[in-house]
């Protein structure tokens, strides 16, 4: 049975793809009017995800955090708010267009997934859990933003430059897509490590062993691994520009590795 909530989450799905539609029409468009009609769109899915959750909330007597499902809604509704802001503030659509559709797929994803709110398992029920999960979502969002950063600097930013250099235009736009990326992968890097610290703590307090090398733990270490020679490398022009981009779509793809492919593929400590 189709309950008001599942409909209230099929029409802020049937809206994030909306909106990640228009959004991509309008890179070619550049149409004002399409552009307000996207934030609206992108808006009122996020509305509908905030209702979604309140709701869970209320259902549950928690916070949705215990449960990939969970974690999904979750993570698409802060995706969702971010693109609403790129929109608004920083107006680069197609890094909203990159974050719009990481949005859509994860809630896709998040209707094969089991919605029953099951009682927490002993693991589960500690003072760790909200900041655990709050880090890791603060810390995947800005990964996610980077993501799209680096796909349309990509695509944007010419990777052979011309003797004389780049227009002063493209090199204006390299130079703060280089920024906003290395500040995205900053946040999200300092919110990573306190993911793998709480977790630590956490699983210290649940199983007794600070480092189990659980597939997510030994997934999310590669990660921060991979992101902290990003910061490393930064500092080297060689490695700016494509090289750095292509360093943070791998980070991204263990992302979404470490949050999907364990959960599904691998198990482990934290399948649940």
């Amino acid at each position: 049975m189709i309950t008001l909530v599942d409909n209230v989450g099929y029409f802020a799905f049937s809206l994030a793809i909306m909106t990640t539609t228009a959004v991509i029409m309008n890179i070619w468009l550049k149409k004002d009017w399409l552009h307000k009609l996207t934030i609206v769109i992108s808006s009122g899915a996020a509305a509908l995800m905030l209702v979604q959750l309140i709701v869970r909330t209320s259902q549950t007597g928690r916070l949705p955090v215990n449960s990939v499902y969970e974690f999904l809604l979750l993570f698409s509704f802060v995706l969702l708010v971010f693109s609403v802001f790129w929109l608004v503030k920083i107006k680069l659509n197609a890094v909203a267009a990159f974050i719009l559709a990481v949005a859509t797929v994860l809630l896709g994803v998040s209707f094969a997934l089991s919605d029953a709110a099951a009682p927490l398992m002993p693991a589960l029920q500690s003072r760790w859990r909200v900041i655990h999960v709050l880090t890791a979502i603060i810390a995947y969002a800005a990964f996610a933003v980077d993501f799209g950063l680096a796909i349309f600097y990509v695509f944007a930013i010419p990777r052979k430059v011309p003797e004389g250099g780049l227009p002063a235009e493209k090199a204006a736009r390299a130079s703060l897509l280089e920024k906003l990326m290395f500040n995205s992968v900053v946040v999200g890097f300092i919110f990573l490590t306190l993911l793998i610290v709480t977790g630590s703590i956490w699983a210290e307090d649940a199983w007794g062993a600070w480092w189990s090398w659980d597939p997510k733990e030994t997934w999310a270490l590669i990660t921060w691994i991979i992101y902290a020679v990003y910061m490393h490398l930064h500092s080297k022009p060689t490695w700016r520009g494509h090289k750095g981009c292509y360093l943070s779509i791998i980070g991204f793809a263990c992302v979404l590795f470490t949050l999907l492919g364990v959960s599904f593929l691998m198990g482990g400590l934290h399948s649940y």
